[in-house]
């Protein structure tokens, strides 16, 4: 297990002989799809419409909020917990895609001799690494942090109630003349989140925040505990049967095959 690094461009070429080197043909493949390739609403749901035509139906209602046409658009919904509505009526969370690129990742999968089982997305797989780490059932805060962005997910067992993308520069992190302001910027975001978790959806925020970054030189942990009112911490990676580290740049992919989450 772990991550390739290649250019767009050459992305066809890296899968088909990662398949062909780990003899991988025709094994079921899981899609997560990049948080900045979709976008996720959360819409009133209608009466009197059949689950299976749910996604199809609201799709129209973002007309306003897409830049691209609902009829170029692949979409499915995830119910939104009923106890955070406060009093608004069944939500559902719509995830509305550009069709083009979700077949050009399909292609990607099926060119290479994978045999695609479904297609997910990143905040519902990371909700399958939460509800493993709520132990306790009381809820989890996970932060996943990448080079350019990163993600934050609240979950109460296996129902995602928050995601938010979180704007980062690790470059900034790095930077002895900028890391504070990037450090007390990340965290100012996470605390937002969790202050919209209590306020907005009623519920008792987690009082530790699991942080799975790729930069492990960086004291992160300790650096966003001194901002904020929520323990940081780590998961532990030997209780899933890790030997090591887990790769972050690996956690949405290997968070879909813990086999938790809806596909989208």
């Amino acid at each position: 297990m772990g991550f390739v690094e290649c250019l767009p461009a050459r992305r066809q070429e890296t899968l088909n002989q990662l398949v062909a080197d780990n003899g991988w043909g025709d094994a079921p493949a899981t899609l997560v799809l990049p948080i900045d390739q979709y976008q996720v609403f959360q819409v009133e749901r209608p009466e009197g419409v059949d689950d299976s035509e749910l996604a199809d139906a609201l799709k129209w209602k973002l007309k306003d909020f897409l830049d691209f046409s609902p009829s170029d658009a692949v979409s499915d919904v995830f119910m939104f917990p009923k106890e955070a509505a406060r009093g608004r009526g069944p939500l559902v969370n719509v995830v509305a895609a550009r069709k083009s690129l979700v077949q050009e990742l399909i292609d990607l999968v099926l060119e290479s001799g994978l045999a695609l089982d479904k297609i997910d997305i990143a905040e519902l797989a990371l909700r399958n690494l939460a509800a493993r780490l709520d132990t306790a059932s009381r809820g989890v805060a996970l932060v996943h942090l990448r080079d350019r962005y990163g993600q934050m997910v609240i979950c109460q067992g296996d129902t995602l109630y928050l995601s938010r993308k979180l704007e980062l520069s690790y470059d900034d992190l790095r930077d002895a003349s900028s890391q504070e302001n990037a450090v007390q910027s990340l965290a100012l975001e996470i605390q937002r989140s969790m202050d919209y978790f209590e306020s907005q959806l009623g519920q008792v925020p987690p009082s530790t925040i699991r942080l799975v970054a790729r930069d492990t030189v960086l004291p992160l942990n300790s650096m966003l505990s001194s901002y904020m009112a929520a323990g940081i911490d780590v998961p532990d990676w030997n209780e899933f049967g890790l030997t090591e580290e887990l790769d972050s740049r690996c956690l949405p992919a290997w968070s879909a095959a813990l086999g938790q989450g809806s596909a989208a």
